[in-house]
């Protein structure tokens, strides 16, 4: 009997849930997540014979569940409370700092990527520059949990300089003044402040001489890929920084943007995908007034923080992301005029996966 007020709870909260799921609308997006939730299964007997309507009906009934995201908020809580430091691929470290999950990382991956760009710079004649940008752990190691599952990022680097020449930035941002946040605490991303530093090193090894700093646009309220995997309720939002610039022209697969941000994505928690419109296969910036010139730049989401600044010195930055890329890329390289290829890449990009190495041509 004493049980009976306890199953019937259960069972309220069960047919709430329920009935929430078959009256409410369903949703496209998880924006706590940063991903497409799994839509309504298509029923059909090919469907049901082969195994696939059941799973897509688990699927959904996941991803649709009523008040999903404060259930999602309470699981990582409790793992939390439990001592947990990792969940999925996001590491828990001090003050609130999540970081990226990397024990998986392969040097194999960056011997490959790294010796396909050398082989597309010898093809086309053109020096390549590897850009690598190491991980949030790698520069804040004081800050992570003992034990804490991570690559050795100096050897991954090491392995792609016995391949290509590589830009580490390693030594710059050991030497960034101190509380000076490089990366964001909930996003695997660089801010506007290690962006600069990037952008410095590349200016460098290009032969540039740096443009004077500029004061960055501070938004707040940002929650990133590493909080979508790790939502803890108590970690406080990040705060987004980008440096704006005028007279670049933005194009994306040929259709010319309004300016470099999206102004609509910046409403969102994501707010780092603003940056140049997101992710996309193939975007050239024009800067009329820059000197002559034009850079190839093979690039992943980290370049999206430091292209705007490469900009103000070439008249035409052509920028592929291996990842959406489905053209030849010794075609693209052989069209333009420029000496230098630059690749821009975070070193989880490079290690996780051969994009660069499966690009067509190489």
């Amino acid at each position: 009997m004493r049980k009976a007020p306890l199953f019937l709870g259960v069972m309220a909260l069960l047919l709430i849930l329920a009935a929430g799921q078959c009256l409410l609308p369903s949703r496209e997006m998880s924006e706590m997540e940063n991903r497409v939730l799994a839509g309504a299964p298509k029923i059909s007997l090919l469907n049901f014979w082969n195994g696939t309507l059941s799973e897509q009906m688990e699927s959904f009934a996941a991803d649709q569940l009523p008040f999903r995201d404060g259930f999602v908020s309470v699981y990582s809580a409790m793992q939390a409370a439990l001592g947990r430091k990792t969940m999925g691929d996001a590491i828990l470290g001090e003050a609130g700092r999540l970081f990226d999950r990397s024990e998986m990382w392969s040097q194999r991956n960056v011997r490959l990527n790294a010796q396909a760009l050398e082989s597309l710079a010898q093809r086309t004649g053109k020096k390549a520059l590897l850009l690598a940008v190491p991980s949030a752990a790698a520069v804040y190691p004081e800050k992570m949990p003992a034990h804490a599952p991570l690559a050795d990022e100096k050897s991954l680097l090491a392995v792609a300089a016995g391949e290509t020449e590589v830009l580490s930035l390693l030594d710059a941002f050991g030497m960034a003044a101190p509380g000076e946040d490089l990366y964001y605490r909930t996003d695997h991303h660089w801010t506007a402040a290690g962006a600069r530093l990037g952008y410095e090193i590349a200016c460098e090894a290009l032969g540039i001489i740096p443009a004077p700093s500029k004061p960055a646009v501070s938004i707040r309220g940002f929650y990133g890929s590493f909080y979508a995997r790790y939502p803890l309720p108590w970690i406080e939002a990040d705060t987004f920084s980008y440096v704006p610039y005028e007279g670049i022209r933005l194009l994306v697969d040929g259709v010319e943007k309004e300016g470099l941000v999206d102004r609509q994505v910046l409403l969102s928690r994501d707010k780092y995908a603003a940056l140049l419109y997101g992710n996309h296969g193939y975007i050239e910036l024009i800067h009329d007034d820059a000197p002559a010139g034009t850079l190839l730049v093979i690039k992943d989401s980290y370049a999206n923080a430091i292209l705007p600044a490469l900009a103000m010195h070439y008249s035409r930055i052509i920028a592929v992301d291996p990842r959406y890329f489905s053209g030849n890329i010794v075609d693209v390289a052989m069209q333009y005029e420029g000496d230098e290829i630059l690749c821009i890449y975070g070193l989880n990009t490079l290690a996780s996966g051969r994009t660069i190495a499966l690009l067509e041509g190489l």
